[in-house]
């Protein structure tokens, strides 16, 4: 029952934390996207699909790494200590020489995603790189060690500042050029990560400082990689792919017979508009996902039965997902109208809403394989559904009866396809163990 209280405490603390940061985020979004327009997001929305490409390695594998090993380690402080700081040393290790290959290359990075006005974000991107490297491996040690309350905080001191300062830059860049202009969500989300770097950074001297340590330096950092790199593999193929896709659908518009600035204004709305609304559970089922792995890690670890709190997990997600469908369902056309002034927002929202169920489970389901060390697993079920939607994209996106409805299919099929491989994946390991 103790346990219970806690998981159940520590979700609603996370779900309460994340909720304000979505909102902001929410917000930020629409002010951004009536600031900027349709065609500026699209560049920012090709600036940021090269992002996530390049934080891959350092933001993806490795912090769920760290939490595995340091809720394996409870109790034994020594070694949890020993764990962050071959963590620290391992992001830095690979982000410093990432950011500066990055910058050098930034031109031919810019030409690959097929318009040179992604160059000023990119350069706001590439310091990020090592940022969000250290926050990530901070983040991971504060979720191992039953501690969510730091990462909370500085998420939410990183999305206001990352607020005002884009809305500061938005008033001052008005008459500004359109790559400039595009610039600045870069620009605020490298305020916000450093301003949620500094604050956490204070929270973990002590084990930072600690002079000793339990285990040697080289098996903990053989552990760490040998967790870490298939679920690096993994989100580098979804970012990889993220990006593919996000090149590939509006040369594919042009190719339906749409003019470059409609093609680019239709991706902006897809990905800047759509999405965030229909990831709008978010702000529970992840914190949900970050609090059920590492205690699935406990119990796999001490022998306990799994399988109950798989199912209660997911039937949390499944029931926010539904809540949120009909939410959006019923308030699609002031979203549309009203928040986001984009009347042709509303049969996107009013068909695409049954898909929010769909990403709720997907998150909690990642969490909970995760928790049980089946990054292979899921790397396998990524590859397929990545090279999936990539074909699927490239063959209906420009067809002239379906065009962005195509990009919209091939998201719902690939989503369904992960989903269901996923979760036949997770019943199947905790099978074994269920029957409590």
């Amino acid at each position: 029952m103790d346990v219970k209280k806690r998981l159940v405490r520590q979700t609603l603390g996370l779900s309460v934390s994340h909720f304000v940061v979505r909102v902001l985020g929410f917000v930020l979004r629409i002010l951004l996207s009536r600031e900027l327009g349709a065609a500026s997001m699209g560049l920012v929305e090709l600036a940021h699909s090269a992002q996530q490409l390049l934080i891959t390695p350092v933001v993806t594998g490795l912090p769920a790494a760290v939490s595995r090993m340091s809720a394996k380690a409870e109790g034994q402080r020594g070694r949890q200590s020993r764990v962050l700081r071959c963590a620290l040393a391992l992001s830095l290790g690979v982000s410093v020489p990432l950011a500066i290959c990055a910058y050098l290359l930034r031109s031919p990075i810019a030409a690959w995603l097929g318009d040179m006005r992604t160059l000023p974000a990119l350069l706001f991107c590439l310091p990020c790189i090592p940022v969000l490297a250290v926050s990530c491996a901070l983040n991971g040690y504060f979720y191992g060690t039953g501690r969510p309350a730091p990462p909370a905080f500085g998420e939410l001191t990183e999305q206001i500042v990352r607020l005002l300062l884009c809305l500061r830059l938005c008033a001052l860049l008005t008459s500004m050029p359109l790559a400039l202009r595009a610039a600045i969500p870069a620009a605020g989300a490298l305020a916000g990560e450093l301003a949620g770097l500094l604050l956490m950074l204070p929270l973990c001297l002590r084990p930072l400082l600690r002079t000793r340590g339990d285990g040697s330096r080289r098996a903990i950092l053989r552990e760490l990689l040998s967790l870490s790199l298939p679920l690096t593999g993994m989100k580098l193929v979804s970012s990889l792919t993220r990006t593919v896709n996000a090149t590939i659908i509006p040369a594919r518009l042009v190719v339906s017979g749409l003019p470059q600035s409609e093609a680019l204004s239709l991706l902006g709305m897809m990905n800047g508009m759509l999405m965030p609304v229909l990831m709008l559970p978010s702000f529970i089922t992840c914190s949900l996902s970050m609090v059920c792995a590492p205690e699935m890690t406990r119990r796999q670890a001490q022998g306990q039965p799994l399988r109950r709190l798989c199912l209660r997990a997911l039937g949390v997600a499944l029931g926010v997902g539904l809540c949120a469908m009909a939410g959006v369902c019923l308030f699609a056309p002031f979203i549309a109208e009203t928040v986001y002034r984009q009347a042709e927002l509303l049969p996107l929202l009013r068909r695409c809403c049954a898909l929010i169920p769909v990403f709720a489970l997907s998150q909690v389901v990642g969490g909970l394989l995760n928790g049980l060390g089946l990054q292979s697993a899921v790397l396998r079920i990524t590859l397929l559904c990545g090279v999936t939607g990539v074909v699927l994209n490239y063959l209906l996106v420009a067809q002239p009866a379906l065009r962005l409805w195509g990009a919209l299919i091939a998201l719902a099929a690939t989503q369904l396809l992960a989903l269901l491989l996923s979760a036949r994946t997770l019943l199947r390991a905790v099978r074994p163990q269920g029957g409590a």
